[in-house]
């Protein structure tokens, strides 16, 4: 399955949306925010990464092993409690930190959810290309995401990978 995602600020992300705690305030700082993303990986609710540059990402959602080769590549371990992962972006993760009364998945993003067993997944994100296609009909997805049902959990993210900013 391949899912489009537009990207303005260079993070995309896969949470868990029925456990993921995103509200931090009304007035957050990027400390905070930070503080809050680093206590939502530790507890395996959220996966977040550069990508590099602002664009207009296309995904390949690959359920099970993958072996699909980029120019880098990094892994972690997310829960899905109730079946659900929502793949989003950084513009949605702050929205959800600054208003208590934003959900993820919004209303817009009904389309980025995955479905999958309740459980633990390695979480494999793989970058295949620094830029991105613009949306172009037919170009192959810029990453792919392999999500693997497993019962060894890797360490927790304490950054965000490919990020200076965060």
């Amino acid at each position: 399955m391949n899912l489009e995602v537009t990207d303005d600020s260079g993070f995309l992300a896969v949470i868990d949306p029925d456990a993921y705690q995103g509200f931090v305030a009304s007035d957050w700082d990027l400390d905070a925010l930070q503080l809050r993303f680093r206590e939502q990986m530790a507890a395996r609710r959220l996966l977040i990464w550069g990508t590099g540059q602002a664009g207009f990402w296309t995904l390949r959602i690959q359920i099970g092993p993958d072996t699909s080769q980029g120019f880098r590549e990094v892994s972690g371990s997310i829960v899905s409690t109730k079946g659900r992962l929502l793949l989003t972006n950084y513009e949605s993760l702050t929205m959800a930190a600054q208003y208590d009364d934003v959900r993820l998945p919004e209303r817009h993003q009904a389309d980025l959810v995955i479905t999958v067993p309740p459980g633990a997944y390695r979480c494999r994100v793989v970058q295949h290309t620094e830029h991105d296609h613009g949306g172009q009909e037919g170009a192959p997805p810029e990453f792919t995401i392999s999500l693997e049902n497993t019962a060894d959990l890797l360490p927790p993210w304490d950054n965000v990978p490919w990020s200076k900013d965060l």
